[in-house]
């Protein structure tokens, strides 16, 4: 039987060349047979088109690819919504710039999204975590992240209001679906807000074997604590950014976990602001993330040296 094209989404920004060839080597190494790569490039300032589309013909070998370029930088999250508009297979995998899927991801996760016993309307999977050099950090990032807790089933939205455990590099979905959801807000990473949407309509489902090596390194749009050092970008990266977050979620769904979260918001801010009754309001709503509000309640009281070396000790996993 003929099996449907999968469509994947690649989005790039001055791409370092070998980490890309050494993604688009994996992509051409992959068993699944009907796969159509869409590239977009985010108006990179160092790249030429050119020099991308070179990779692409000395590399992707197997299957077709288009590539297209944004006119001006959009960010990941509308790259990747324009990408789901570029491709018309019946499927989609979403892929970063700088990673090595192992040969059998796409097959592995296509199968899981079309038999899963869950019906799911999202998948995605464990990763190994590698070093700009290639070299393995840990094979697994729920150990490498302490805090990184793979969910599978249904009624998971409430679940991922504070944070997403899907890296959107391994997820897989209907492209229908994904068009549903258009458009997408710039307040949520696209991953994010594609699996709260999925998990609104249905079930998750995940592999738990790692399915490609994920690097992580000093540029990372969405490492741990990233752009944070002093006590004013963690209000701006962290209590903010989670705020808008929030009020964007809350036009999608009514959850009573959403109207927590924006009283946990407002605990937050006060707290921050050391405004009369902000820190006993947090201390009270504790529970609805326990580690970050006691995290905020002592550690944005400690002077500033002390206040970088906690983030530091966060950035590397220690707290």
């Amino acid at each position: 039987m003929e099996q449907p094209t999968v469509a994947v989404l690649l989005a790039t920004y001055d791409p370092p060349e070998g980490w890309l060839c050494e993604l688009l080597d994996s992509l051409n190494a992959q068993t699944y047979p009907s796969i159509c790569l869409y590239v977009r490039d985010d108006a990179s300032p160092h790249t030429a088109l050119s020099r991308i589309e070179e990779l692409l013909r000395a590399h992707i070998t197997k299957f077709p690819f288009v590539l297209h370029r944004n006119e001006q930088n959009l960010g990941s999250t509308q790259t990747f919504a324009a990408l789901v508009e570029d491709c018309s297979e019946p499927y989609i995998a979403f892929c970063d710039q700088d990673d090595v899927w192992l040969p059998e991801k796409l097959e592995r996760t296509l199968h899981l999204l079309l038999e899963s016993p869950l019906r799911p309307c999202a998948v995605c999977t464990n990763v190994s975590i590698i070093d700009g050099d290639g070299y393995e950090i840990s094979p697994r990032i729920d150990q490498h992240r302490r805090r990184h807790i793979f969910l599978r089933g249904e009624g998971l939205a409430p679940a991922l209001i504070h944070r997403n455990f899907a890296l959107g590099c391994t997820m897989v979905m209907e492209r229908a679906r994904a068009v549903s959801y258009l458009p997408y807000p710039n307040e949520l990473v696209h991953d994010h807000y594609l699996l709260f949407r999925a998990a609104l309509d249905g079930a998750i489902d995940y592999l738990d074997e790692p399915q490609m090596c994920y690097r992580v390194y000093g540029g990372n749009q969405t490492g741990v604590m990233t752009g944070v050092v002093t006590k004013e970008d963690y209000f701006t990266r962290r209590i903010a950014v989670f705020e808008a977050r929030i009020r964007r979620l809350s036009t999608y769904a009514s959850l009573p976990e959403l109207e927590m979260a924006e009283a946990w918001c407002r605990a937050r801010i006060s707290n921050f602001r050391r405004e009369k009754g902000g820190f006993r309001a947090l201390w009270r709503l504790r529970h609805f993330n326990r580690v970050t509000s006691l995290f905020e309640l002592f550690a944005l009281r400690f002077p500033a040296p002390l206040f970088r070396f906690a983030i530091r000790m966060v950035q590397k996993g220690v707290l």
